[in-house]
């Protein structure tokens, strides 16, 4: 591929904050292009035509093995675990047993259509949404809130309850906050050195928080009566890596769980309200799997999937709010492209979500404007990267869709959210933060008006 020259800061920082604007880069063009740092290259690939040999090649480009060292490195493994994470998932491993893929293995099988263990936690997430809208509309407030703080207090209370069940660690304030503490610091902890030590402390303390709650949860045995995911994950772990390097590994997965739904949720319920007309659809449709009984109407959630407005919006809003990257190592020599690109073995590759959710070719002239109605219809599956795709497709996709759907159903019935000043405005991204979806740069600060 063609050799980009970018200033030497921009490697560090983009590299770091993972949100490189590769779109405006001036060869547009061009399918994938190389960049050098420290004397390695870096792929960048901004074409869907060459995501399909990507998906046929897991073990020759890598996300298992990115996953495993910034997992390790994340949740300051020890370093046997992080050789076990690490081993056998090149292409001379093909079809040994690998403790990272057969983890990822557990989780598809359990979130599958036959894995039982999906409608298991929709329904406990549906349950603790109606609660918690009940006393929104008991406590009769009518003060602003914030509604990223609100959604993210809300999506993580919900997730961890139907994953953790009745010993959920996260029901501790000081968990939850102190997860939020460490994600917002990954960056900085991914750093070499001693480095993390002095800029990312309050990450680093928020992750030895949620990490001592995970310990006291695996070894008090409240994991048992988990969902089938958690004990599905314990199973895999148990007798294989140490107790405290398995609440390291959960307290990592809290990213996979969290980090991308609650932006998800935001923007999709943001694009929901700020469109009086979208709002009264959703609520047209919603109205024809809901029943009513005196002053009582029921939601049929088991037929969310006959609503597919809600499904489209939701992913709509991936599409234009993914400012992420995809990340993966080519493990031996390659050539993609009609042999026309040569990747050398132990470089990195990184997918620009967000140039491919651009792509005009793929996408029409209108790509950068939101049409609530772009999913209704079959998606072009390579230009389409909200949770990846081939075997790299991501586990929670289903469970974290749900929710969000869930979440969405059950508020724009019960609600209107009237935006402080009176006038919806499209919010600036955050793109400090190191999310596939960033959150906004701002606080949107609404009131809920019971319906």
């Amino acid at each position: 591929p063609p050799l980009i020259p970018v200033p030497f800061i921009g490697h560090i920082l983009g590299i770091l904050c993972i949100n490189i604007d590769f779109e405006k880069s001036k060869n547009h063009t061009l399918p994938i292009v190389k960049f050098s740092l420290f004397g390695n290259n870096i792929y960048v690939v901004r074409s869907p035509e060459l995501m399909p040999v990507l998906h046929r090649l897991p073990r020759v480009v890598s996300l298992w093995f990115v996953e495993a060292k910034f997992t390790a490195k994340m949740g300051a493994m020890s370093e046997s675990t992080a050789k076990k994470m690490e081993a056998h998932l090149g292409p001379e491993s093909e079809g040994q047993n690998t403790f990272t893929i057969e983890g990822l293995k557990v989780m598809h099988q359990v979130l599958g259509p036959k894995g039982g263990g999906l409608a298991e936690m929709d329904l406990v997430s549906a349950q603790v949404f109606k609660a918690r809208l009940d006393d929104l509309i008991t406590s009769n407030q009518s003060v602003s809130v914030d509604l990223w703080a609100w959604i993210q207090h809300e999506i993580t209370f919900a997730m961890t309850e139907a994953v953790y069940g009745p010993g959920n660690p996260y029901r501790d304030p000081k968990v939850e906050s102190g997860f939020w503490d460490f994600e917002g610091d990954v960056a900085k902890i991914m750093l070499t050195g001693v480095l993390p030590r002095f800029i990312a402390r309050r990450g680093i303390a928020g992750r030895e928080t949620v990490v001592a709650a995970m310990r006291a949860y695996f070894e008090t045995g409240d994991c048992k009566q988990g969902s089938i995911l958690t004990r599905a994950r314990w199973g895999t772990m148990d007798g294989v890596i140490t107790i405290d390097d398995a609440a390291r590994l959960e307290t990592v997965n809290g990213i996979a769980l969290l980090s991308n739904t609650v932006p998800t949720a935001f923007w999709t319920v943001h694009y929901i309200f700020s469109d009086p007309i979208l709002l009264d659809d959703i609520r047209t449709q919603i109205m024809s799997i809901t029943t009513t009984e005196g002053d009582t109407r029921t939601i049929n959630l088991g037929l969310l999937k006959n609503i597919p407005l809600i499904f489209s919006v939701i992913y709509e809003s991936l599409r234009l709010r993914a400012t992420g990257i995809g990340p993966r190592m080519i493990m031996e020599d390659m050539t993609v492209g009609d042999n026309q690109y040569k990747l050398k073995k132990g470089s990195m590759l990184l997918i620009a979500n967000r140039v491919l959710h651009f792509h005009k070719g793929t996408w029409g002239e209108a790509s950068h404007e939101f049409d609530p109605n772009r999913f209704t219809q079959k998606s072009p599956g390579s230009a389409f990267r909200g949770f990846g795709g081939g075997v790299n497709l991501c586990p929670g996709k289903s469970l974290a869709m749900v929710q969000v759907a869930t979440l969405v159903a059950m508020l724009t019935m019960r609600f209107d959210l009237d935006r402080s000043g009176g006038i919806w405005v499209e919010p600036e991204q955050d793109l400090t933060k190191v999310l596939q979806i960033a959150p906004p740069r701002s606080k949107v600060m609404v009131k809920f008006v019971p319906r």
